[in-house]
């Protein structure tokens, strides 16, 4: 019997052929280098088949070994560095190095480290963790070769490292900005933009400079986005608090309000958003006054600052909800080439009232099971 590809999937033609399958009833140990592997075990059975009832069965390819070279050091780290992968061998000494970069990255967003001084101390950390494994023979006794897989990650820890420090420094200037009635906020300070790239620029660059000292001549930064780890990508994926995700996979229900991670802000640019924050008019209730909280929402470039009150609708329920920034406020004169760039850029954030994309995606649930004859009252 033979075999040929098309659209990426087997089709088996010609004479019968022998096949064999194992029905898989247990494991046993192998020694294979001086390290034991466990292998599937079980009653072998043969069967012939014709083409036709191979190509019933709808084999897929596994192009595994097509992946990019990044993806494959993904799937390693997968396998033994992250999660329910990693033995507790370097369990421990994977959060003394997480630690120690999450220490190092906060001294560098409050100006104590250079670039320079925090590359140098990504690669001491990296060379550490790598001598680790090789000091306790992991991820395998016998077996070499995993060092770029360890570089790589320590790599990604350090990113993250960086990342999560700059959203953890702005976000303590926005909380400093609300009011006491704080009922949500959003705040960004382009500064950390900027400071984040300065970092990841000098980390990625120290990287490289190691993967090529030794010898890995396929070392490639992972595309992060590609992968859905919005928490290593850049500022404005980690600043939004949206979560990692699967590609293709179900998503959290999160409040994005910053439309584009790659829109690249003005230097010198801040805003604040606060849900109902500030009492500025009053209603009647029964005759007497009471004060109506207004959402507000500023923004600053250079020696700027506009700002803005407003409502959202009472049943907050409805598309307009969902307020786009550069629709609340613009800096003047447009026409000016600057202001109209930065003007541009504030139509990458969105505000909504609060809870209304998890109440949105209810709606749309039931609408959706209504639509398909079920009565979600019954």
């Amino acid at each position: 019997m033979n075999v040929r590809i098309e659209n990426g999937k087997p089709v088996f033609y010609g004479e019968p052929g022998r096949v064999t399958h194992t029905a898989v009833t247990g494991t046993e140990d192998v020694e294979v280098g001086g390290g034991v592997l466990k292998r599937l075990t079980g009653a072998k059975t043969e069967y012939t088949l014709n083409a036709d009832q191979m190509n019933a069965i709808g084999w897929t390819i596994d192009d595994s070994m097509n992946q990019p070279h990044w993806k494959q050091l993904e799937n390693v780290k997968d396998m033994f560095y992250y999660g329910a992968g990693c033995s507790s061998k370097i369990s421990e000494d994977i959060q003394s190095m997480k630690q120690s970069m999450a220490n190092i990255a906060d001294s560098f967003f409050d100006g104590e480290i250079t670039e320079s001084e925090l590359a140098d101390k990504f690669q001491s950390l990296a060379e550490k963790f790598i001598g680790i494994c090789k000091e306790k023979r992991y991820p395998f006794q016998s077996l070499s070769g995993f060092d770029e897989a360890e570089l790589s990650f320590a790599y990604d820890c350090f990113r993250g490292a960086i990342l999560k420090s700059a959203a953890e420094h702005n976000n303590a200037e926005g909380k400093a900005l609300c009011s006491k009635y704080n009922n949500g906020w959003h705040y960004y300070n382009a500064d950390y933009y900027y400071m984040s790239e300065r970092a990841i620029g000098a980390i990625s660059g120290k990287a490289k400079d190691m993967a090529s000292e030794k010898g890995f001549d396929q070392f490639e930064i992972p595309d992060y986005k590609a992968i859905g780890k919005n928490s290593l990508y850049n500022f404005n994926s980690a600043v939004s608090g949206e979560s990692d995700y699967i590609p293709g996979g179900l998503r959290a229900i999160e409040e994005k309000w910053i439309m584009d991670f790659d829109m690249v802000p003005p230097e010198g640019f801040k805003w604040f958003y606060e849900a109902e924050g500030r009492n500025e008019d009053v209603v009647m209730v029964e005759g007497d006054e009471v004060p109506s909280p207004k959402s507000t929402v500023w923004a600053m470039y250079e020696d700027m600052l506009i700002s803005s009150s407003f409502d959202f609708s009472i049943g907050h329920d409805l598309p307009s909800d969902i307020k786009n920034l550069a629709e609340l406020l613009q800096f003047r004169p447009a026409g000016r080439k600057e202001l109209a760039a930065v003007n541009k850029f504030m139509k990458n954030f969105q505000v909504a009232p609060r809870w209304y994309y998890r109440e949105q995606a209810q709606r749309e649930t039931k609408e959706r099971i209504e639509r398909a004859g079920w009565n979600v009252n019954a």
